[in-house]
């Protein structure tokens, strides 16, 4: 095997793992959005700062909305994230290997 087929083949066995793996990004993503809706939730919530004298402060439902809220938020900037990671990984190796895959198989 010429050093020219080897590098061929290593560049698209490469990018279509990436592809892949953008793939299954998307279809987890997908998955925690529309069928299993309690895995991405977050149970873990911000304990009430406590005064010197034990007394809880700072612990009113306005607060606890604020913090629910920018939790939510902030779940969803993760989503976006996500899911732009997985786009750019499949619409950049996605081509890169059709077009070293085809030369790879003009080599034989």
């Amino acid at each position: 095997m010429s050093l020219k087929k080897a590098y061929l083949y290593l560049v698209s066995v490469i990018s279509l793992v990436i592809a892949v793996i953008g793939a299954i990004m998307l279809i987890n993503l997908g998955l925690k959005a529309w069928v299993f809706t309690r895995a991405d939730q977050n149970y873990y919530t911000a304990p009430c700062p406590v005064a010197p004298n034990s007394m809880a402060s700072g612990c009113d439902p306005t607060t606890i909305a604020q913090q629910q809220q920018q939790a939510k938020d902030q779940q969803g900037s993760q989503r976006q994230t996500t899911a732009a990671q997985a786009i750019a990984m499949i619409v950049v190796a996605t081509p890169v290997w059709l077009y070293h895959w085809k030369l790879a198989k003009k080599e034989v």
